[in-house]
Protein backbone atom coordinates (compact mmCIF):
# COMPACT_ATOMS: atom_id res chain seq x y z
CA UNK A 1 0.00 0.00 0.00
CA UNK A 2 1.54 3.49 -1.33
CA UNK A 3 0.75 6.64 1.42
CA UNK A 4 0.61 9.84 0.47
CA UNK A 5 2.29 13.23 1.81
CA UNK A 6 2.65 16.75 1.81
CA UNK A 7 5.87 17.35 0.96
CA UNK A 8 7.69 20.72 0.35
CA UNK A 9 8.51 23.03 -2.36
CA UNK A 10 11.00 23.83 -5.06
CA UNK A 11 11.24 27.55 -5.48
CA UNK A 12 10.86 29.04 -8.97
CA UNK A 13 13.57 30.95 -10.83
CA UNK A 14 14.14 34.57 -9.84
CA UNK A 15 15.48 36.30 -13.16
CA UNK A 16 17.20 39.16 -11.99
CA UNK A 17 17.63 41.35 -15.09
CA UNK A 18 19.12 44.94 -14.87
CA UNK A 19 19.61 48.61 -16.47
CA UNK A 20 18.29 50.17 -19.82
CA UNK A 21 17.17 50.97 -22.65
CA UNK A 22 13.84 52.68 -24.14
CA UNK A 23 10.61 53.54 -23.51
CA UNK A 24 8.29 55.15 -25.79
CA UNK A 25 9.33 57.85 -27.54
CA UNK A 26 8.78 61.83 -26.79
CA UNK A 27 6.62 63.18 -29.41
CA UNK A 28 7.19 66.99 -29.37
CA UNK A 29 4.10 68.87 -29.95
CA UNK A 30 3.88 72.02 -31.87
CA UNK A 31 3.34 75.16 -29.29
CA UNK A 32 3.71 78.07 -31.47
CA UNK A 33 2.97 79.84 -34.83
CA UNK A 34 5.94 78.83 -36.81
CA UNK A 35 7.56 81.39 -39.57
CA UNK A 36 7.82 79.83 -42.90
CA UNK A 37 11.24 77.96 -43.60
CA UNK A 38 10.99 77.98 -46.92
CA UNK A 39 14.74 78.79 -48.37
CA UNK A 40 14.56 79.41 -52.46
CA UNK A 41 18.24 80.27 -51.94
CA UNK A 42 19.09 76.16 -50.94
CA UNK A 43 18.58 75.26 -54.56
CA UNK A 44 22.42 74.47 -55.08
CA UNK A 45 23.04 71.02 -56.99
CA UNK A 46 22.86 67.55 -54.55
CA UNK A 47 20.69 68.85 -51.77
CA UNK A 48 17.68 67.07 -51.19
CA UNK A 49 14.95 66.78 -48.77
CA UNK A 50 14.99 63.97 -46.52
CA UNK A 51 11.93 61.79 -46.11
CA UNK A 52 9.44 62.97 -43.30
CA UNK A 53 10.93 62.07 -39.78
CA UNK A 54 9.68 60.47 -37.02
CA UNK A 55 9.01 61.96 -33.53
CA UNK A 56 11.77 62.41 -31.46
CA UNK A 57 14.29 59.26 -31.62
CA UNK A 58 15.36 58.40 -28.37
CA UNK A 59 14.40 56.88 -24.51
CA UNK A 60 12.61 59.46 -22.17
CA UNK A 61 13.73 58.03 -18.70
CA UNK A 62 11.96 57.68 -15.64
CA UNK A 63 14.42 60.00 -13.94
CA UNK A 64 13.13 58.95 -10.16
CA UNK A 65 14.45 60.92 -7.62
CA UNK A 66 14.56 64.73 -10.16
CA UNK A 67 11.26 66.41 -9.74
CA UNK A 68 10.33 66.12 -13.38
CA UNK A 69 7.58 68.37 -15.04
CA UNK A 70 5.99 69.47 -17.92
CA UNK A 71 7.87 72.72 -17.67
CA UNK A 72 11.52 71.09 -17.77
CA UNK A 73 12.14 70.53 -21.69
CA UNK A 74 14.69 71.31 -24.49
CA UNK A 75 14.43 73.10 -27.37
CA UNK A 76 15.25 70.23 -30.89
CA UNK A 77 15.95 70.28 -34.44
CA UNK A 78 16.10 67.90 -37.33
CA UNK A 79 17.48 67.34 -40.79
CA UNK A 80 16.09 69.35 -43.34
CA UNK A 81 17.98 68.79 -46.11
CA UNK A 82 21.38 66.83 -47.44
CA UNK A 83 23.44 66.70 -50.24
CA UNK A 84 27.24 65.64 -50.89
CA UNK A 85 29.38 66.77 -47.83
CA UNK A 86 26.49 69.32 -46.42
CA UNK A 87 23.45 69.79 -44.48
CA UNK A 88 20.77 72.04 -43.77
CA UNK A 89 19.64 71.70 -40.06
CA UNK A 90 17.16 73.60 -38.67
CA UNK A 91 13.29 74.32 -37.07
CA UNK A 92 10.39 72.29 -38.34
CA UNK A 93 6.65 72.70 -37.16
CA UNK A 94 7.16 70.67 -34.04
CA UNK A 95 10.25 72.81 -33.03
CA UNK A 96 9.36 75.19 -30.07
CA UNK A 97 12.10 78.13 -29.01
CA UNK A 98 10.10 79.54 -26.86
CA UNK A 99 8.88 76.54 -24.35
CA UNK A 100 11.05 73.81 -25.66
CA UNK A 101 9.25 71.14 -27.31
CA UNK A 102 11.33 67.75 -25.79
CA UNK A 103 10.98 66.15 -21.99
CA UNK A 104 14.57 67.03 -20.62
CA UNK A 105 14.31 63.25 -19.67
CA UNK A 106 14.57 62.62 -23.44
CA UNK A 107 18.34 60.56 -24.81
CA UNK A 108 19.02 62.77 -27.99
CA UNK A 109 22.16 64.09 -29.75
CA UNK A 110 23.73 67.72 -29.14
CA UNK A 111 23.95 69.45 -32.55
CA UNK A 112 27.42 70.64 -32.47
CA UNK A 113 29.01 73.62 -34.07
CA UNK A 114 32.49 74.91 -35.41
CA UNK A 115 32.66 77.87 -37.96
CA UNK A 116 36.24 78.15 -39.40
CA UNK A 117 35.65 80.15 -41.98
CA UNK A 118 35.71 77.03 -44.83
CA UNK A 119 34.31 78.27 -48.26
CA UNK A 120 30.71 77.57 -49.30
CA UNK A 121 30.46 75.05 -51.79
CA UNK A 122 29.68 76.88 -55.31
CA UNK A 123 26.01 76.99 -55.96
CA UNK A 124 25.01 77.34 -52.19
CA UNK A 125 24.12 79.92 -50.26
CA UNK A 126 23.16 80.82 -46.50
CA UNK A 127 26.75 79.17 -45.80
CA UNK A 128 27.87 78.99 -41.79
CA UNK A 129 31.09 78.81 -43.26
CA UNK A 130 31.64 75.57 -40.79
CA UNK A 131 30.59 72.13 -40.09
CA UNK A 132 27.95 70.36 -37.97
CA UNK A 133 28.51 67.28 -36.41
CA UNK A 134 25.95 65.16 -33.71
CA UNK A 135 27.23 64.12 -30.55
CA UNK A 136 26.09 60.49 -29.14
CA UNK A 137 22.98 60.92 -27.33
CA UNK A 138 23.30 62.52 -23.89
CA UNK A 139 20.09 62.94 -21.81
CA UNK A 140 18.61 66.54 -20.97
CA UNK A 141 18.52 66.24 -17.27
CA UNK A 142 22.46 66.25 -17.79
CA UNK A 143 22.49 69.33 -19.52
CA UNK A 144 22.91 71.66 -16.45
CA UNK A 145 23.90 74.69 -18.56
CA UNK A 146 25.15 75.68 -21.93
CA UNK A 147 28.46 75.48 -20.78
CA UNK A 148 28.34 72.30 -20.25
CA UNK A 149 26.68 71.78 -23.58
CA UNK A 150 29.81 73.15 -25.08
CA UNK A 151 32.09 71.26 -23.03
CA UNK A 152 30.30 68.32 -24.54
CA UNK A 153 30.84 69.07 -27.88
CA UNK A 154 34.53 69.96 -27.56
CA UNK A 155 35.10 67.00 -25.58
CA UNK A 156 33.91 64.84 -28.54
CA UNK A 157 35.04 66.40 -31.40
CA UNK A 158 37.94 69.34 -30.38
CA UNK A 159 38.81 73.02 -29.48
CA UNK A 160 36.72 74.98 -31.62
CA UNK A 161 33.33 72.99 -31.37
CA UNK A 162 30.24 74.18 -29.20
CA UNK A 163 26.87 73.37 -29.68
CA UNK A 164 24.88 75.06 -32.15
CA UNK A 165 21.89 77.54 -31.36
CA UNK A 166 19.07 79.12 -32.29
CA UNK A 167 21.27 82.58 -34.27
CA UNK A 168 23.52 80.21 -35.52
CA UNK A 169 22.77 80.16 -39.56
CA UNK A 170 19.30 82.54 -40.65
CA UNK A 171 15.51 82.11 -40.29
CA UNK A 172 16.42 79.02 -37.62
CA UNK A 173 18.14 77.40 -40.13
CA UNK A 174 22.10 76.51 -40.68
CA UNK A 175 23.62 75.18 -43.60
CA UNK A 176 27.11 73.95 -43.29
CA UNK A 177 29.39 70.77 -44.06
CA UNK A 178 29.15 67.74 -42.79
CA UNK A 179 26.08 65.01 -42.46
CA UNK A 180 23.38 64.89 -40.01
CA UNK A 181 21.02 61.40 -38.97
CA UNK A 182 17.48 62.31 -41.18
CA UNK A 183 16.15 60.01 -38.28
CA UNK A 184 16.39 61.97 -35.10
CA UNK A 185 15.77 64.59 -33.37
CA UNK A 186 18.52 67.01 -31.38
CA UNK A 187 19.47 69.13 -29.16
CA UNK A 188 20.28 73.17 -30.04
CA UNK A 189 20.55 75.85 -27.51
CA UNK A 190 17.68 78.32 -27.53
CA UNK A 191 19.46 81.84 -27.15
CA UNK A 192 16.32 83.93 -26.85
CA UNK A 193 13.91 82.32 -24.44
CA UNK A 194 14.48 80.02 -21.46
CA UNK A 195 13.66 76.76 -23.70
CA UNK A 196 16.43 75.04 -22.89
CA UNK A 197 17.03 72.20 -20.26
CA UNK A 198 19.39 73.89 -18.07
CA UNK A 199 16.90 77.27 -17.99
CA UNK A 200 13.42 76.05 -18.76
CA UNK A 201 12.54 74.48 -14.92
CA UNK A 202 15.08 76.31 -13.34
CA UNK A 203 18.79 76.63 -12.72
CA UNK A 204 21.03 73.67 -11.98
CA UNK A 205 25.10 73.40 -10.56
CA UNK A 206 27.09 72.39 -13.32
CA UNK A 207 29.45 69.41 -12.58
CA UNK A 208 33.16 70.06 -11.80
CA UNK A 209 35.57 68.18 -13.36
CA UNK A 210 39.36 67.96 -12.42
CA UNK A 211 42.13 69.29 -14.56
CA UNK A 212 43.74 65.64 -14.06
CA UNK A 213 40.49 64.11 -15.85
CA UNK A 214 41.06 63.38 -19.42
CA UNK A 215 37.84 62.17 -21.65
CA UNK A 216 38.47 60.56 -24.58
CA UNK A 217 36.91 62.04 -27.63
CA UNK A 218 35.80 60.71 -30.82
CA UNK A 219 39.02 60.62 -32.57
CA UNK A 220 40.48 58.89 -29.44
CA UNK A 221 38.08 56.45 -29.77
CA UNK A 222 38.87 55.98 -32.67
CA UNK A 223 42.37 55.85 -32.11
CA UNK A 224 42.21 53.18 -29.92
CA UNK A 225 43.70 49.86 -31.45
CA UNK A 226 43.28 47.23 -28.76
CA UNK A 227 42.15 47.36 -24.74
CA UNK A 228 42.32 44.61 -22.35
CA UNK A 229 39.59 43.06 -20.46
CA UNK A 230 39.74 44.88 -17.65
CA UNK A 231 40.86 48.12 -19.32
CA UNK A 232 44.56 48.13 -17.64
CA UNK A 233 46.31 48.38 -20.83
CA UNK A 234 45.37 50.51 -23.75
CA UNK A 235 47.20 50.67 -27.12
CA UNK A 236 46.49 53.69 -28.97
CA UNK A 237 47.89 54.88 -32.68
CA UNK A 238 50.48 57.51 -31.69
CA UNK A 239 48.24 60.15 -33.57
CA UNK A 240 45.59 60.12 -30.60
CA UNK A 241 44.91 63.81 -29.90
CA UNK A 242 44.46 62.18 -25.94
CA UNK A 243 48.11 61.40 -26.08
CA UNK A 244 49.47 65.07 -27.33
CA UNK A 245 48.63 65.85 -23.32
CA UNK A 246 48.19 62.75 -21.00
CA UNK A 247 50.51 62.25 -18.19
CA UNK A 248 51.01 60.18 -15.85
CA UNK A 249 48.83 60.38 -13.05
CA UNK A 250 45.72 61.56 -15.10
CA UNK A 251 42.55 59.63 -14.93
CA UNK A 252 41.45 58.57 -18.20
CA UNK A 253 37.58 57.66 -18.54
CA UNK A 254 35.82 56.77 -22.02
CA UNK A 255 31.69 55.99 -22.91
CA UNK A 256 32.04 52.56 -25.39
CA UNK A 257 34.51 52.10 -27.83
CA UNK A 258 35.16 49.24 -30.75
CA UNK A 259 38.15 48.63 -28.51
CA UNK A 260 36.46 49.10 -25.23
CA UNK A 261 32.93 48.54 -25.88
CA UNK A 262 31.76 48.47 -21.75
CA UNK A 263 33.76 51.81 -21.86
CA UNK A 264 36.79 52.14 -19.41
CA UNK A 265 38.48 54.23 -16.31
CA UNK A 266 41.81 54.19 -15.48
CA UNK A 267 44.62 56.44 -13.95
CA UNK A 268 47.20 56.60 -16.24
CA UNK A 269 50.68 54.65 -14.30
CA UNK A 270 52.99 54.60 -17.41
CA UNK A 271 53.13 55.70 -21.56
CA UNK A 272 55.43 53.63 -24.21
CA UNK A 273 55.62 55.62 -26.82
CA UNK A 274 55.98 54.61 -30.08
CA UNK A 275 56.30 55.74 -33.83
CA UNK A 276 52.96 53.96 -34.58
CA UNK A 277 51.40 53.06 -31.64
CA UNK A 278 51.62 53.68 -27.75
CA UNK A 279 50.77 51.96 -25.03
CA UNK A 280 49.34 53.25 -21.97
CA UNK A 281 49.14 51.31 -18.34
CA UNK A 282 46.36 52.14 -15.79
CA UNK A 283 45.66 51.63 -12.26
CA UNK A 284 42.44 51.78 -10.98
CA UNK A 285 40.72 55.27 -9.64
CA UNK A 286 37.68 56.18 -7.90
CA UNK A 287 34.70 58.05 -8.84
CA UNK A 288 35.75 60.63 -6.67
CA UNK A 289 38.80 61.19 -7.72
CA UNK A 290 37.80 62.39 -11.53
CA UNK A 291 34.82 64.32 -10.24
CA UNK A 292 34.77 67.43 -8.22
CA UNK A 293 30.69 68.17 -7.77
CA UNK A 294 28.56 66.26 -9.93
CA UNK A 295 25.17 64.17 -9.43
CA UNK A 296 23.82 61.41 -11.42
CA UNK A 297 20.38 60.41 -10.62
CA UNK A 298 18.28 58.25 -12.73
CA UNK A 299 16.21 54.74 -13.12
CA UNK A 300 16.29 52.83 -16.85
CA UNK A 301 14.20 50.49 -17.85
CA UNK A 302 15.20 47.07 -20.02
CA UNK A 303 13.82 44.79 -22.95
CA UNK A 304 15.04 42.18 -24.73
CA UNK A 305 15.77 44.94 -27.77
CA UNK A 306 18.97 45.69 -25.39
CA UNK A 307 20.46 41.95 -25.33
CA UNK A 308 23.95 41.75 -26.60
CA UNK A 309 23.24 38.13 -27.72
CA UNK A 310 27.20 38.00 -29.03
CA UNK A 311 28.47 38.34 -25.05
CA UNK A 312 25.09 36.45 -23.46
CA UNK A 313 25.23 32.72 -22.81
CA UNK A 314 25.01 30.06 -25.46
CA UNK A 315 21.21 29.49 -24.34
CA UNK A 316 19.90 32.92 -24.90
CA UNK A 317 22.16 33.55 -28.48
CA UNK A 318 19.99 30.44 -29.47
CA UNK A 319 16.80 32.13 -28.38
CA UNK A 320 17.96 35.34 -30.72
CA UNK A 321 15.39 34.66 -33.44
CA UNK A 322 12.55 33.63 -30.91
CA UNK A 323 13.13 37.23 -28.89
CA UNK A 324 10.78 40.53 -29.71
CA UNK A 325 11.39 43.76 -28.28
CA UNK A 326 9.86 43.49 -24.97
CA UNK A 327 10.17 44.12 -21.27
CA UNK A 328 8.93 40.91 -20.07
CA UNK A 329 11.36 38.38 -20.63
CA UNK A 330 10.38 34.37 -20.78
CA UNK A 331 13.37 32.84 -21.50
CA UNK A 332 13.11 29.87 -19.17
CA UNK A 333 10.88 27.22 -20.23
CA UNK A 334 10.84 24.02 -18.75
CA UNK A 335 7.57 22.62 -19.30
CA UNK A 336 7.81 19.75 -22.09
CA UNK A 337 10.85 18.97 -20.78
CA UNK A 338 12.76 18.47 -16.97
CA UNK A 339 15.63 20.20 -15.75
CA UNK A 340 18.07 18.00 -13.98
CA UNK A 341 19.57 19.52 -10.93
CA UNK A 342 21.02 16.67 -9.28
CA UNK A 343 22.57 12.57 -10.81
CA UNK A 344 23.52 11.55 -7.65
CA UNK A 345 25.90 8.51 -9.87
CA UNK A 346 27.16 11.24 -11.92
CA UNK A 347 26.11 9.70 -14.65
CA UNK A 348 24.60 11.24 -18.28
CA UNK A 349 21.51 12.55 -17.07
CA UNK A 350 19.95 12.26 -20.60
CA UNK A 351 18.16 15.70 -19.59
CA UNK A 352 19.05 18.84 -19.72
CA UNK A 353 22.08 19.36 -17.33
CA UNK A 354 22.69 23.14 -17.39
CA UNK A 355 25.02 22.72 -20.58
CA UNK A 356 23.68 23.94 -24.17
CA UNK A 357 23.29 20.56 -25.87
CA UNK A 358 19.43 20.58 -24.96
CA UNK A 359 17.14 18.12 -24.06
CA UNK A 360 18.00 14.46 -25.37
CA UNK A 361 16.89 11.60 -23.95
CA UNK A 362 14.92 9.98 -20.74
CA UNK A 363 15.62 10.81 -16.87
CA UNK A 364 17.34 8.04 -15.38
CA UNK A 365 15.38 5.71 -13.09
CA UNK A 366 17.02 6.45 -9.89
CA UNK A 367 19.16 8.82 -7.79
CA UNK A 368 17.62 12.47 -9.39
CA UNK A 369 15.97 15.48 -8.58
CA UNK A 370 14.24 17.35 -11.73
CA UNK A 371 12.07 20.55 -12.40
CA UNK A 372 9.73 21.58 -14.79
CA UNK A 373 8.03 24.72 -14.89
CA UNK A 374 7.47 27.96 -16.79
CA UNK A 375 9.20 31.58 -15.80
CA UNK A 376 7.99 35.05 -17.05
CA UNK A 377 10.28 38.23 -15.17
CA UNK A 378 10.52 41.66 -15.90
CA UNK A 379 12.94 44.44 -14.53
CA UNK A 380 14.32 47.99 -14.06
CA UNK A 381 17.50 49.41 -13.09
CA UNK A 382 18.62 52.42 -10.97
CA UNK A 383 21.79 54.37 -10.30
CA UNK A 384 22.44 57.43 -8.39
CA UNK A 385 25.45 59.50 -7.65
CA UNK A 386 26.29 62.45 -5.67
CA UNK A 387 29.85 63.68 -5.22
CA UNK A 388 30.70 67.46 -3.54
CA UNK A 389 34.26 68.27 -2.82
CA UNK A 390 35.95 65.28 -4.19
CA UNK A 391 34.03 63.51 -1.39
CA UNK A 392 31.44 60.76 -2.61
CA UNK A 393 28.39 62.02 -0.77
CA UNK A 394 25.40 59.19 -2.11
CA UNK A 395 25.54 56.14 -3.92
CA UNK A 396 23.10 53.71 -4.70
CA UNK A 397 22.49 51.19 -7.37
CA UNK A 398 20.34 47.82 -7.87
CA UNK A 399 17.32 46.73 -9.20
CA UNK A 400 13.73 46.62 -9.38
CA UNK A 401 12.40 42.61 -10.29
CA UNK A 402 9.05 41.48 -10.62
CA UNK A 403 8.29 37.45 -12.13
CA UNK A 404 6.07 34.59 -11.74
CA UNK A 405 6.55 31.12 -12.33
CA UNK A 406 5.35 27.52 -11.97
CA UNK A 407 7.38 24.57 -11.34
CA UNK A 408 7.19 20.85 -10.61
CA UNK A 409 9.82 19.02 -8.52
CA UNK A 410 10.61 15.51 -8.71
CA UNK A 411 13.13 13.38 -6.83
CA UNK A 412 13.95 9.86 -6.56
CA UNK A 413 16.81 8.14 -4.63
CA UNK A 414 18.32 7.43 -1.46
CA UNK A 415 21.25 9.84 -1.45
CA UNK A 416 22.50 13.02 0.45
CA UNK A 417 23.78 16.16 -1.97
CA UNK A 418 24.84 19.84 -1.64
CA UNK A 419 25.14 21.41 -5.21
CA UNK A 420 25.63 25.19 -6.01
CA UNK A 421 26.37 26.48 -9.60
CA UNK A 422 25.91 29.78 -11.73
CA UNK A 423 24.37 28.74 -15.34
CA UNK A 424 26.62 30.61 -17.34
CA UNK A 425 24.98 29.10 -20.58
CA UNK A 426 21.68 31.53 -19.73
CA UNK A 427 24.01 34.07 -18.78
CA UNK A 428 22.23 37.50 -20.19
CA UNK A 429 24.71 40.46 -20.92
CA UNK A 430 22.87 43.93 -21.93
CA UNK A 431 24.58 46.28 -24.29
CA UNK A 432 26.09 49.30 -22.19
CA UNK A 433 24.17 52.08 -20.80
CA UNK A 434 26.39 55.27 -21.10
CA UNK A 435 24.98 58.55 -18.35
CA UNK A 436 26.97 61.66 -18.24
CA UNK A 437 27.76 63.80 -15.35
CA UNK A 438 29.13 67.09 -16.68
CA UNK A 439 31.37 65.69 -19.78
CA UNK A 440 32.62 62.45 -17.78
CA UNK A 441 30.28 58.99 -19.07
CA UNK A 442 29.48 56.96 -16.50
CA UNK A 443 28.93 53.31 -18.22
CA UNK A 444 26.66 50.06 -16.47
CA UNK A 445 26.23 47.03 -18.47
CA UNK A 446 23.61 44.76 -16.92
CA UNK A 447 24.37 41.28 -16.66
CA UNK A 448 21.99 38.35 -15.80
CA UNK A 449 23.68 35.33 -13.93
CA UNK A 450 20.97 32.30 -13.29
CA UNK A 451 21.50 30.24 -10.21
CA UNK A 452 20.60 26.90 -9.14
CA UNK A 453 21.24 25.76 -5.12
CA UNK A 454 20.12 22.48 -3.60
CA UNK A 455 21.03 20.24 -0.91
CA UNK A 456 19.74 17.43 1.48
CA UNK A 457 19.15 13.82 2.62
CA UNK A 458 16.48 11.59 0.76
CA UNK A 459 15.23 8.13 0.91
CA UNK A 460 11.86 9.17 -0.69
CA UNK A 461 9.93 9.70 -3.89
CA UNK A 462 9.11 13.24 -3.83
CA UNK A 463 6.61 14.87 -5.99
CA UNK A 464 5.34 18.87 -6.05
CA UNK A 465 4.11 21.72 -7.53
CA UNK A 466 3.84 25.17 -6.68
CA UNK A 467 3.89 28.86 -8.21
CA UNK A 468 4.88 32.03 -7.16
CA UNK A 469 5.12 35.29 -7.81
CA UNK A 470 7.88 38.02 -6.49
CA UNK A 471 8.48 41.78 -6.60
CA UNK A 472 11.10 43.50 -5.32
CA UNK A 473 13.84 46.46 -5.08
CA UNK A 474 17.12 45.45 -4.01
CA UNK A 475 20.30 46.83 -4.17
CA UNK A 476 23.08 48.78 -2.28
CA UNK A 477 22.81 52.67 -0.94
CA UNK A 478 26.03 54.70 0.27
CA UNK A 479 25.85 57.72 2.41
CA UNK A 480 28.40 59.56 3.27
CA UNK A 481 28.96 59.57 7.63
CA UNK A 482 27.05 56.53 7.84
CA UNK A 483 28.56 53.72 5.66
CA UNK A 484 26.92 51.14 3.47
CA UNK A 485 23.60 49.18 3.60
CA UNK A 486 21.45 47.38 1.84
CA UNK A 487 17.92 48.54 -0.09
CA UNK A 488 14.82 45.94 0.27
CA UNK A 489 11.02 46.60 -0.61
CA UNK A 490 9.19 43.92 -1.46
CA UNK A 491 6.38 41.57 -1.91
CA UNK A 492 6.16 37.85 -2.47
CA UNK A 493 3.05 35.14 -2.67
CA UNK A 494 3.33 31.44 -2.72
CA UNK A 495 0.45 28.90 -3.71
CA UNK A 496 0.44 25.26 -4.37
CA UNK A 497 -2.08 22.41 -5.01
CA UNK A 498 -3.31 20.65 -2.22
CA UNK A 499 -2.06 17.06 -2.73
CA UNK A 500 1.78 16.70 -3.16
CA UNK A 501 3.07 13.00 -2.79
CA UNK A 502 6.07 11.36 -0.65
CA UNK A 503 7.00 7.77 0.20
CA UNK A 504 9.76 7.42 3.16
CA UNK A 505 11.66 10.20 4.64
CA UNK A 506 13.44 13.34 3.07
CA UNK A 507 15.37 16.37 4.46
CA UNK A 508 15.36 19.27 1.27
CA UNK A 509 16.54 22.61 1.18
CA UNK A 510 16.69 24.19 -2.42
CA UNK A 511 17.28 27.14 -4.32
CA UNK A 512 16.68 28.54 -8.01
CA UNK A 513 17.59 32.48 -8.07
CA UNK A 514 20.03 34.88 -10.10
CA UNK A 515 22.91 37.44 -9.99
CA UNK A 516 21.48 40.71 -11.07
CA UNK A 517 24.96 42.41 -11.84
CA UNK A 518 25.50 46.24 -12.57
CA UNK A 519 28.75 46.32 -14.11
CA UNK A 520 31.16 49.55 -14.12
CA UNK A 521 32.91 50.00 -17.11
CA UNK A 522 33.55 46.41 -17.76
CA UNK A 523 31.27 43.49 -19.59
CA UNK A 524 32.70 41.12 -16.91
CA UNK A 525 31.37 39.67 -13.94
CA UNK A 526 34.58 39.58 -12.17
CA UNK A 527 34.84 43.55 -12.70
CA UNK A 528 33.92 46.03 -10.53
CA UNK A 529 30.15 45.60 -10.16
CA UNK A 530 27.12 46.57 -7.70
CA UNK A 531 24.98 43.15 -7.52
CA UNK A 532 22.07 41.53 -6.08
CA UNK A 533 21.69 37.83 -5.70
CA UNK A 534 17.95 36.86 -4.83
CA UNK A 535 16.85 33.39 -4.24
CA UNK A 536 13.43 32.29 -2.89
CA UNK A 537 14.05 28.99 -1.35
CA UNK A 538 12.42 25.95 0.26
CA UNK A 539 13.29 23.88 3.59
CA UNK A 540 11.42 21.02 4.86
CA UNK A 541 12.06 17.74 7.00
CA UNK A 542 9.53 14.53 5.91
CA UNK A 543 9.08 11.13 7.68
CA UNK A 544 7.19 8.36 7.34
CA UNK A 545 6.47 5.04 9.17
CA UNK A 546 4.68 1.91 6.92
CA UNK A 547 3.81 -1.36 8.20
CA UNK A 548 0.95 -3.78 9.16
CA UNK A 549 -2.31 -1.93 11.03
CA UNK A 550 0.51 1.07 11.47
CA UNK A 551 1.41 4.11 9.53
CA UNK A 552 2.31 7.74 10.53
CA UNK A 553 4.14 10.44 9.00
CA UNK A 554 5.39 14.20 9.70
CA UNK A 555 6.12 17.04 7.87
CA UNK A 556 7.64 20.48 8.70
CA UNK A 557 7.96 22.55 5.23
CA UNK A 558 9.15 26.34 4.97
CA UNK A 559 9.66 28.89 1.84
CA UNK A 560 10.54 32.29 1.55
CA UNK A 561 13.30 34.66 0.10
CA UNK A 562 17.02 35.18 0.53
CA UNK A 563 18.70 38.15 -0.91
CA UNK A 564 22.07 39.28 -0.87
CA UNK A 565 23.66 42.53 -2.12
CA UNK A 566 26.74 44.22 -2.58
CA UNK A 567 29.37 46.33 -4.22
CA UNK A 568 32.64 44.92 -5.09
CA UNK A 569 34.84 47.83 -6.71
CA UNK A 570 37.28 50.27 -5.62
CA UNK A 571 34.98 53.64 -7.76
CA UNK A 572 33.22 53.72 -4.92
CA UNK A 573 34.82 52.11 -1.56
CA UNK A 574 38.48 50.83 -1.54
CA UNK A 575 36.84 47.64 0.40
CA UNK A 576 34.06 45.21 -0.98
CA UNK A 577 31.08 44.97 0.91
CA UNK A 578 28.33 42.64 1.10
CA UNK A 579 25.20 41.97 3.10
CA UNK A 580 22.11 39.79 3.38
CA UNK A 581 19.47 42.36 2.77
CA UNK A 582 16.34 40.08 3.28
CA UNK A 583 15.60 36.80 5.22
CA UNK A 584 12.39 36.28 4.92
CA UNK A 585 10.57 32.51 6.24
CA UNK A 586 6.82 31.57 6.87
CA UNK A 587 6.00 28.01 7.21
CA UNK A 588 4.19 26.88 4.59
CA UNK A 589 2.50 23.42 5.98
CA UNK A 590 2.92 21.92 9.36
CA UNK A 591 1.73 18.12 10.39
CA UNK A 592 3.41 16.52 13.64
CA UNK A 593 6.28 18.71 13.70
Amino acid sequence: MKHHLPVLTLPILTLTVLLAACGAPTTPAPEQARPDLTRPDLTGPGLTRPADLPPARGAVRNVSALTVNDTWRGTTWRTLKQGEGVTLVGADDATNAEKGDTAATADLPLLCLTVDGRPAPRGVDGWVGGEVRLSPAVNGTSLTSRKVADLLCATEFGDGWRVAGTRDGTGWQLLAAGQTDPDTRFWVAAEDAPANPWNSDGERPDAVIPDTTRVMGAEDRAGLLKASEDGRVLVFRSDAPILRTLKEGAAIVSRPADAAPAGLLGRVKALERGADTTTVYTSEVSLEEIIQDGALDAAVKLDSSMIDFEKSGSAIREQQSKLSAQRTFNFFNFSRNPFCLYDHAARSLGCDNGQASGLRSRVPATNYVTLEGELSARADAFVNVNISWFRLQHFDAGVQLSESARATLFAKGSYGWNINKDLNQWQVVFSPITFTIGPVPVVITPILVPTVGTNGQITATLRYEASQSFTGRYGVEYNRGSGWRGINTNTWTFSAPPAPTATASAQVGAYLGAKGILALYSASTSGPQVFVHAKPFVEGQASGTFGPGQTSYSLCAYAGVRVDAGAAFPLVSSAPWQAQVLNWRQRIYSHNC
